[in-house]
């Protein structure tokens, strides 16, 4: 039998902590990035869904964008694709929260 380790096992519900690259507005095609997600206001919440073990974007306050309305098989490449989104908005990924 194999014990489990309590302390390794990771949360479902990820909390992603983002700031400009510089100090210039982030772009968006649509406008502006919500300005709340640098502040604390607002934050971008990676959630696995428990019965498809999918993940999935999820603002705490108002709409996700449309381009973050996907679902990914594993949490590396969510992550993944985040940084890719958000560096060419002149935003990048500080921490994870667990």
């Amino acid at each position: 039998m194999v014990a489990l380790d309590f302390k390794k096992l990771r949360s479902s519900d990820r909390i992603f902590t983002l700031s400009r690259i510089d100090d210039k507005a982030p772009l968006s095609s649509t406008g502006m990035v919500d300005g709340r997600l640098f502040s604390g206001e607002n934050k971008l919440h990676a959630i696995m869904d428990e019965q498809t073990c999918l993940w999935t974007f999820k603002y705490a306050l108002g709409i996700t964008p449309e381009p973050l309305k996907q679902r990914f098989t594993t949490f590396s490449n969510l992550k993944k694709y985040a940084e890719e989104y958000f560096a060419r908005r002149n935003v990048k990924i500080t921490e994870v929260i667990d």
